[in-house]
């Protein structure tokens, strides 16, 4: 973690832990500073990036599969029960003092078990990071404001869907549709949750995941446009041109410069 990261994206989940130092951090489209006591949530296909890092943080990375309690427990759907780890909710846990030593000792448990000559028990390591998760999980319900309401679980659901449909030419209507609902309705939940329509909220998905691959691939322009459901590349340049008042060409010609 001493090392800037370009925009990236792990198909696992990572956790940082804070104990010491500070650093910053983006991701999606919003920046955040990590100091001790907190918890970021890097979830699996979530856009990252971190600048300069001072040399005096200190903690805990721990980085898994969504797939790693599926042989232990038999159900796939298991990780899904942990709503941190689902694209689109927040990626920040407080750790409260309550809570710090239990949670400081399942990270140090688990670093025991890999710094050891061999191999790492997987029942140990299931167990502490199931009980990990279940701790995060508690916090991050006391964490969240207005969690349980209508508004917030469909905006939720809305999020996921909208992570999963990126490359996909959905509307509002369409996604509205999919949950069994009035576009009208999903927009005022949305919009009461995030301050912003849910038009907003997939034109920003969108631009994160096009960003990603002006990063990441060698893909053409044209491409990366028909990947992201555009049948028609100028369409899909003056999008972007809309968002970031340049051409995906001349953003690309950015990074490779910087």
């Amino acid at each position: 973690m001493l090392k800037p990261i370009l925009p990236s994206r792990e198909e696992s989940h990572t956790l940082i832990y804070v104990t010491e130092g500070s650093y910053k951090t983006k991701i999606g489209f919003k920046d955040y500073t990590i100091t001790p006591g907190k918890i970021v949530i890097l979830q699996a296909g979530a856009v990252f990036s971190t600048g300069k890092i001072a040399a005096n943080v200190k903690g805990f990375t721990c980085h898994f599969h969504p797939n790693i309690l599926v042989g232990k427990f038999g159900n796939r759907s298991l990780i899904l029960d942990f709503d941190f780890l689902n694209t689109g909710n927040h990626p920040i846990i407080d750790v409260t003092p309550h809570s710090k030593l239990a949670i400081q000792n399942i990270f140090e448990r688990l670093l025991i078990e890999f710094k050891s000559d061999s191999v790492p028990n997987p029942n140990i390591v299931h167990s502490y990071l199931y009980t990990l998760l279940t701790e995060l999980q508690i916090l991050f319900g006391q964490n969240k404001v207005g969690s349980q309401s209508a508004s917030y679980q469909i905006t939720s659901q809305f999020k996921l869907l909208v992570h999963e449909k990126v490359k996909e030419n959905f509307k509002v209507a369409d996604f509205a549709k999919i949950m069994n609902m009035s576009p009208n309705h999903l927009n005022k939940s949305v919009k009461s949750i995030t301050s912003k329509s849910a038009s907003k909220i997939i034109e920003e998905t969108k631009l994160i995941e096009i960003k990603f691959l002006l990063y990441q691939s060698s893909l053409s322009i044209s491409e990366i446009a028909y990947k992201m459901g555009y049948l028609d590349p100028s369409y899909f340049t003056r999008f972007f041109r809309k968002c970031e008042n340049m051409s995906p060409t001349k953003f690309r010609a950015l990074i490779e410069k910087s």
